[in-house]
């Protein structure tokens, strides 16, 4: 009987959470509360088969999520490899409005279009989202940015030769921008 008790406890308990979570989600007038679709995840937009194409020789660990809801910001990190064979991939999606403050939509564009250098690696993506681009600040560190949807998805490689990895950082942000 004592258990029987604990368990309508438990079960009373669990009935009160998940209402007020319901609660939560369905209050009129809330302009904050958001439902987003799991695809908009980065560990959803872009798997650990998708980097396996970086990592041909190596397993990639599993990937670790991370997520700042006040600022709409989610990433998801995938490591791979050792000593001067080791390498990090962050897959980043943050809301545009909140990066680039204050900016309208054209801005934003503009303003990304703008962060290639002439005469490097750096290159714009075509036909990926408003606007993509491949960016490489050294050869140990190269990055893709797309405007899509109102949101910025990010694709950065950290390893000795990232910036060699070019055309495999592009089809990583072309796989998560058609995934978004």
């Amino acid at each position: 009987m004592a258990n029987d008790s604990r368990f309508l406890r438990l079960s009373r308990r669990s009935s009160l959470v998940l209402a007020l979570a319901l609660v939560a989600v369905v209050l009129p007038g809330r302009d904050d509360i958001k439902v987003i679709a799991q695809a908009a995840t980065p560990c959803a937009l872009v798997t650990t088969d998708d980097v396996k194409s970086l990592a041909v020789q190596t397993s990639v660990d599993a990937s670790v999520a991370r997520s700042f809801p006040p600022a709409d910001y989610s990433s998801c990190r995938y490591a791979w490899g050792s000593g001067l064979n080791r390498y990090k991939l962050d897959v980043t999606v943050s809301e545009g409005s909140r990066m680039f403050t204050g900016i309208g939509p054209d801005g934003i564009k503009q303003g990304l279009l703008a962060t290639v250098k002439p005469e490097t690696a750096d290159a714009v993506i075509p036909a990926v989202g408003d606007a993509a681009v491949f960016n490489a600040d050294s050869p140990a560190y190269a990055y893709a940015t797309a405007y899509i949807k109102g949101r910025i998805v990010q694709v950065h490689l950290d390893g000795l030769d990232a910036r060699d990895k070019k055309d495999q950082v592009i089809a990583l942000l072309k796989t998560a921008a058609s995934r978004l």
